[in-house]
């Protein structure tokens, strides 16, 4: 929130609107997010401008577009419906995204002015005043409006590359709003700093605390590695030695869950198969696979797709030449050398090359069989279901299975 006209000079009725900013690097579709005014869900909707607001930009979500335009004509910037009632007395607005976080909130009241004298209140350097009204535009505080402080309380975490925290009034420390990390893999954290001008902010010295009672003190990137799965809060304290910021971000660390599917050979030599079971994308970016002891990095940012199977060329990371036979020993390692998931060739399917058909077991299952039967006298007709038992065998003459197998192991 930038600024707010909660109670206009005269007439309230379809005149109240409020002015948000995207402080964040990237475009924001707000018809997808909602607006609260003392609990009551409000949803938004594109008027005119387009859906989405630029980094950067303002836009105003107005109880009555046409209304708001009639008193503002010159209005040319991105414009919201939306359907509420602003208190006059004060109430709490929050904002949140489509994920239903509070993105920012903030509880108003008549002491900081706006109160039927055509002002509004405009955030200023962090700081709710009383401000000529500005919709679309930086804001402007009214003469003799002083600079109130602990009146108005208000959080700003921002969304998608913005941080979780209200940043302090000298300085935005921008980070991700959430981070998937692996358990056991050490995963670089970054920020950078601005002004609220949008200028840069170099030289940071900054203090982690990664949520799990672990700590970096050094510059604005780091590395970390999370020893146990579960939902931690990272935040960051930087400061160039005169200005200083907070930011923060939600880490989800996830299990290692990914596993080797298959190696072989194919036209452009060995390549191998690995899985990824979960429902997000996992990155193996300096991770290794080792074969036979001969290990070979995954580049950075690497990705591997959600309940995907990702096949890596030996041409591309190196082991294109690798033999493989049974007994071969796949591995991926996390960049310490810490094993996450390891395969035999032999050993898959708990079959050894060469095997005969005869070592294929003979399969049984139950086939239930139906008979109606009829009691006398009765109208009702009751229902015998009688198992039995049935050998389903292998021909020999049928070697589809047996060369599948085979073919799987060749190499």
């Amino acid at each position: 929130f930038s600024e707010i006209m909660y109670d206009p000079q005269g007439s309230d009725t379809s005149r109240e609107w409020v002015e948000i900013y995207n402080d964040t690097s990237s475009a924001i579709d707000f018809t997808s997010w909602k607006f609260f005014e003392s609990g009551t869900n409000h949803g938004v909707t594109s008027y005119s401008g387009g859906v989405s607001l630029q980094a950067g930009g303002y836009a105003v979500i107005a109880d009555n577009p046409v209304k708001f335009l009639e008193h503002n004509s010159s209005y040319q910037g991105v414009l919201y419906d939306s359907s509420f009632s602003l208190s006059n007395s004060g109430e709490q607005l929050i904002l949140k995204n489509v994920s239903s976080v509070a993105i920012d909130t903030i509880t108003y009241n008549t002491s900081l002015g706006g109160n039927d004298d055509g002002s509004t209140l405009s955030r200023i350097d962090g700081t709710w005043v009383r401000g000529s009204a500005t919709p679309g535009n930086t804001n402007q505080a009214q003469a003799g409006s002083g600079m109130s402080s602990g009146t108005a309380t208000s959080t700003e975490n921002q969304s998608t590359v913005a941080q979780m925290a209200p940043p302090s009034a000298d300085i935005i420390l921008y980070m991700p709003f959430e981070k998937i990390v692996v358990a056991g893999a050490e995963t670089e954290f970054s920020t950078y700093g601005m002004t609220r001008a949008g200028k840069p902010i170099d030289n940071l010295r900054c203090n982690w605390a990664f949520g799990d009672g672990g700590q970096a003190i050094g510059t604005s990137t780091t590395k970390y590695r999370y020893a146990y799965p579960g939902r931690y809060i990272t935040q960051v304290e930087g400061t160039n030695g005169q200005v200083t910021g907070v930011g923060r971000m939600l880490v989800r660390v996830v299990p290692p869950d990914v596993s080797i599917s298959k190696i072989d050979t194919g036209k452009y030599g060995t390549y191998v198969d690995i899985y990824n079971p979960n429902v997000y994308a996992l990155d193996l970016s300096q991770w290794k696979l080792s074969i036979n002891g001969s290990a070979f990095s995954f580049p950075k940012n690497t990705l591997i797709a959600e309940h995907s199977t990702t096949r890596f060329s030996g041409l591309a990371m190196g082991f294109a030449s690798t033999t493989i036979s049974n007994g071969t020993i796949v591995k991926i390692l996390f960049p310490n050398l810490e094993e996450v998931s390891s395969f035999t060739v032999g050993n898959s399917l708990g079959v050894v090359l060469g095997a005969s058909t005869s070592s294929i077991p003979v399969l049984t299952k139950q086939i239930y069989v139906i008979k109606p039967t009829v009691k006398v006298n009765q109208t009702s007709t009751t229902t015998q279901i009688t198992p039995t038992t049935t050998k389903i065998a292998i021909s020999n003459k049928d070697t589809r299975i047996v060369s599948w197998i085979k073919s799987i192991f060749r190499h």
